[in-house]
């Protein structure tokens, strides 16, 4: 969800089927049916990525391969929250550049015999 001084713009994870909050401020003409907006029955876009993939055609976007840089996203913006500030990231090492203390929610202590790096 994308939040403006005029509304919010409500979309899938991929920017899929994007639309207006309130929805009267959609135009008329990009309003889909309920059919299309994902309702019981439709098949969404990246349903059918993962369909063709299984199939044997190219790899879905929401593959595994993905996964890590998918979760650091979702991480990030969970730190953002908390420190209410704009963050800067090095993904090659793996650190919050512009404000020191929020990589302290990067990692976590593990109780003793349960850290996967100890292994």
């Amino acid at each position: 969800m994308f939040v403006g001084s005029k509304g919010k713009i409500l979309a899938g994870f991929q920017i899929e089927d994007p639309h207006l909050i309130p929805q009267g401020r959609m135009p008329k003409d990009l309003v889909a049916p309920a059919r299309a907006r994902g309702q019981r029955g439709a098949v969404s876009s990246s349903m059918r990525q993962w369909i063709a993939a299984v199939r044997g055609g190219p790899q879905s976007p929401s593959s595994f391969l993905n996964a890590g840089a998918i979760s650091d996203a979702v991480n990030l913006y969970a730190v953002a929250l908390r420190t209410g500030k704009k963050l800067l990231y090095d993904a090659e090492s793996r650190k919050i550049t512009n404000v020191a203390e929020a990589n302290k929610y990067l990692a976590r202590e593990y109780r003793k015999g349960w850290d996967p790096r100890a292994q």
